[in-house]
């Protein structure tokens, strides 16, 4: 039996760890390897360990990187935060000693304790890259550059989640060895069956749902409302899931106050229900720059939804541009194509047809769990 630790640095149910989750349990079931997971809280994630008898341990797992907003602030958090990762290591040796582990597999390119970890432990690193952090989210690295080098191209191997983070990491780190598995969602009877939601009133549902951040361009989908009513069009409505940035998340508010939007935008905050938005939404938005790869396009496509996608990152690898919905630029080519749904619903059943049927052929959660048993079987060879 191969024991496997895996970190995470956070514990509600977005697009890494709900990916994280399902190969925990498809690792389970394989009965080849022993998983444990290091979670900062106890929450849904844990209760489903809890019930499938996966092991776990609760400890922080401190970013090794940041937001970057000026200086001074940042030379504060980073004095802070790198006594924090020194702690955990402390804890995460002492816990792990008697039963070390084979595998460290790191969730997250934003944290860096699993390859100091596994130096301790003289053990196996895989390292799943799942986001472009600098190009994204404006990170930057507590640790010299050369010291990040090093730790990237030491392990034993680097699993990107799209072409296009393998080719960020190649360019940045041309030593470290890396291997693209896409991630997957886990396909059951009830996902072959149905069609997208019909109209309501007449009114095409736009679902746009993750967290709340400027990278993600929420706000981009809100302009596109505008420029829709300015051109005579009113039957639509776009529904805003997740929670995150703060500032952001007023940022949005204001904009819809400001521009009159109450009656054509909700924004419902954090829910675990997104198979129910899915259900009662005619069109799927990820509007993105430098999306690492995306996995709710990919439960939008699966729910039978065509999807808007802007051009960037991984997200034209997903969505096959006049296939299975449309990649766009900019706010006026995002309006222009949400107004063609609106005007065609029969375009938009058959392309979440399509969807439907690239996501059980490409991105299934037994796909990517095959993908990474055969980089811990290599690595262990």
């Amino acid at each position: 039996m191969v024991r496997v630790l895996l970190l995470t640095h956070y514990d509600n149910m977005y697009g890494a760890n709900k990916a994280l989750l399902k190969l925990v349990l498809k690792m389970h079931a394989s009965g080849r390897y022993e998983p444990t997971v290091v979670i900062p809280a106890e929450g849904s994630f844990t209760d489903i360990l809890d019930k499938e008898g996966i092991s776990y341990f609760v400890c922080p797992i401190t970013q090794w990187q940041a937001v970057y907003a000026e200086a001074i602030s940042f030379e504060i958090k980073k004095n802070k935060r790198k006594k924090a990762i020194s702690k955990e290591l402390e804890i995460l040796y002492e816990h792990f000693k008697d039963n070390a582990p084979d595998i460290i597999h790191s969730n997250s390119s934003v944290i860096g304790t699993g390859a100091m970890l596994a130096r301790c432990f003289n053990c196996k690193h895989i390292w799943h890259v799942r986001e472009f952090a600098r190009e994204h989210y404006g990170m930057r690295y507590f640790y010299p550059e050369s010291v990040v080098k090093e730790y990237y191209e030491e392990a034993d191997r680097v699993i990107a989640i799209s072409d296009a983070i393998s080719k960020s990491v190649e360019k940045k780190y041309p030593g470290a060895n890396a291997t693209v598995v896409y991630d997957g969602i886990e396909i059951t009877a009830a996902d072959d069956a149905g069609e997208i939601s019909a109209l309501q009133d007449g009114v095409t549902e736009f679902l746009y749902t993750g967290y709340i951040f400027p990278a993600k361009h929420q706000l981009d989908l809100l302009k596109a409302a505008v420029v829709l009513l300015n051109g005579g069009c009113s039957t639509f409505h776009i529904t805003l899931a997740g929670n995150g940035d703060e500032r952001y998340c007023r940022t949005l508010e204001n904009y819809i106050k400001k521009n009159k939007l109450e009656n054509y935008v909700t924004m419902t905050g954090f829910t675990d229900k997104v198979s129910e938005l899915i259900k009662k939404s005619n069109v799927g938005v990820i509007a993105s720059e430098y999306e690492g790869f995306g996995l709710v396009t990919a439960e939008y496509m699966l729910g039978g939804l065509p999807v808007l996608g802007r051009r960037s990152g991984a997200t034209p690898e997903i969505i096959l541009d006049g296939v299975t919905g449309f990649l766009f630029d900019d706010v006026n080519g995002l309006a222009a194509l949400m107004q063609r749904f609106i005007d065609d619903h029969e375009l938009g059943k058959s392309m979440g047809e399509k969807g439907r049927n690239r996501v059980k052929e490409c991105f299934t959660a037994e796909k990517n769990a095959g993908g990474v048993m055969a980089v811990y079987e290599e690595v262990m060879k």
